[in-house]
């Protein structure tokens, strides 16, 4: 972990942002969260959450995923709690990964949320190896890299419409092993159908330059023969997303999703990328506690 006392006067100005303004009693909460209908009141304290199972299926775009299988199941935990402003969110169907914070200012149409954490998986260089020491076939097993986590800060803010549009922009910068700065400005639309709650979700994200000289870069201390020098610049890439719900019962509930987002260049040129775009089909049945 790196040294956070460069940090301080980024984390004291988050500080004095949350003291600036009175607490009120909300709930925050991540746009999937919203635009799928699980949000029923977001002024009030509490809570939910999900067990169940899930099937899921997936291109693969990278080298580095060896043990993709195009359909998988999987077991699904999901759920968000709140308490005076202060809420963990993990929401199945997310994009944006597990978010600690706390949410400091609401009116009628708008909420502000600081993220003290967001979680999200990543890529790592095995640790204590020097790149130039290693043949080329070496160099090619450490580019393999190892799965990883970017911990980021930041501020997230979100409006909604009284005709069931939710917009939400967010912004992190990972304050772990500074991988470097995201945001993401989502805009999405709920409707019911008799029993049936549809959503449509379009979204447009930034990964800066480090992010993806971090994720898809080669140095030229590292580069192969299959792994060639490449530096991407900063990125941006954009997706759309179509769900369904049912109740099957009180508590018991099926969800299907289809998500298709463009990579950009920056990815899709990386020695790393074998496709230009991640299709994602997800389709499960849970338990509402």
């Amino acid at each position: 972990m790196n040294n956070l006392s460069h940090r301080w006067p980024f984390i004291l100005t988050m500080l004095l942002l949350i003291l600036a303004f009175a607490p009120q009693v909300s709930r925050a909460s991540d746009i999937a969260n919203s635009v799928t209908g699980r949000e029923d009141n977001r002024l009030v304290n509490g809570g939910y959450f999900e067990l169940g199972a899930s099937v899921y299926g997936v291109n693969k775009i990278d080298v580095r995923q060896t043990d993709h299988q195009t359909i998988q199941p999987s077991l699904l935990l999901s759920g968000m709690y709140q308490y005076k402003g202060l809420f963990v969110e993990m929401l199945h169907q997310s994009q944006d990964g597990i978010n600690l914070g706390y949410n400091f200012w609401n009116s009628e149409n708008w909420s502000l949320d600081l993220l003290v954490a967001n979680l999200q998986s990543s890529w790592a260089r095995p640790e204590g190896i020097d790149p130039k020491m290693l043949n080329e076939a070496e160099r090619d097993l450490y580019l393999m890299s190892e799965d990883s986590i970017y911990v980021g800060a930041g501020f997230r803010a979100t409006r909604y419409w009284d005709d069931h549009y939710v917009f939400q922009y967010r912004i992190v910068s990972d304050y772990y092993d500074d991988q470097g700065l995201q945001s993401s400005a989502r805009l999405g639309k709920s409707w019911q159908v008799r029993n049936w709650n549809f959503h449509a979700l379009a979204s447009v994200e930034y990964a800066s330059a480090t992010l993806n000289n971090h994720l898809f870069g080669v140095s030229s201390d590292e580069a192969t023969t299959r792994f060639p020098e490449y530096h991407p610049d900063s990125s941006f890439h954009y997706g759309m997303e179509f769900g369904v719900a049912y109740p099957l019962s009180e508590s018991l509930v099926f969800r299907a999703m289809y998500r298709f987002n463009v990579l950009s260049d920056e990815v899709t040129d990386s020695p790393f990328n074998q496709a230009g775009h991640v299709s994602f089909f997800n389709a499960s049945i849970s338990y509402v506690f």
